[in-house]
């Protein structure tokens, strides 16, 4: 287990510890660090049990991350191949990440040479940003989150985890690392083990850690 803990809804950094599950109860592998959130902080993720009266539900484009639950999906960067046996895709000039809602691509990281659809009219993200943004290393390693893996539309779309380039930067609703941090992940990642991403503001947390067998902390409440 990743677990993300960001201070209150607004907040646009969080705490990000690490877990082993054995013999049954959450051990803590290495030290915890820093991250970067979304710019307006954090949202009730697609498929979360929340109240329809809640006010931060995740949409698309509301620049927040989404609190919830999420298996984590493959790693991604811009080599060809990478130094770590955790699945990977290495990224094209072609491939973008598409979130209009309204494209039955929404929400998928697709291929322009093998699909067709329009990068500009589907709203669509380049995954190669050093090609298309001038040299911008955000996505030069990374993995995805399989938020909203039913489509919902307008739930939001496009979630991973990347690099940052500096501690105090934000995100349009993904988390993001220095890149030491990254590769450290990705090297202790094991798929065998069905890693999962958890994100919650600490109040959340407090009061559902039991319910949810969360990993018990306490040195950083």
């Amino acid at each position: 287990m990743i677990l993300v803990l960001s201070e209150d809804w607004d907040a646009d950094h969080g705490m990000l510890f690490r877990f082993q599950y054995r013999h049954h109860h959450w051990v803590s592998v290495g030290n915890p660090f820093t991250v970067s959130l979304g710019k307006n902080g954090v949202a009730w993720g697609a498929g979360m049990p929340v109240s329809v009266n809640h006010k931060l539900i995740k949409t698309e484009g509301d620049m927040r991350s989404p609190v919830g639950f999420y298996q984590i999906g493959e790693s991604f960067g811009y080599a060809l191949k990478p130094n770590f046996s955790y699945p990977y895709k290495a990224l094209t000039k072609d491939d973008y990440c598409i979130d209009n809602s309204q494209s039955v691509y929404y929400n998928q990281i697709v291929n322009h040479q093998k699909l067709t659809f329009d990068p500009v009219k589907d709203s669509s993200e380049p995954m190669r940003r050093d090609l298309h943004f001038d040299g911008d290393q955000l996505y030069k390693l990374g993995f995805v989150l399989n938020y909203n893996p039913q489509n919902i539309p307008k739930a939001g779309s496009c979630i991973f985890v990347h690099l940052r380039t500096q501690k105090n930067i934000t995100t349009a609703g993904c988390t993001s690392m220095d890149e030491q941090n990254m590769r450290e992940i990705l090297g202790w990642l094991n798929k065998d083990n069905n890693p999962v991403f958890v994100l919650f503001p600490k109040e959340v947390y407090q009061q559902n850690k039991i319910k949810w067998d969360l990993p018990r902390i306490s040195k950083f409440l």
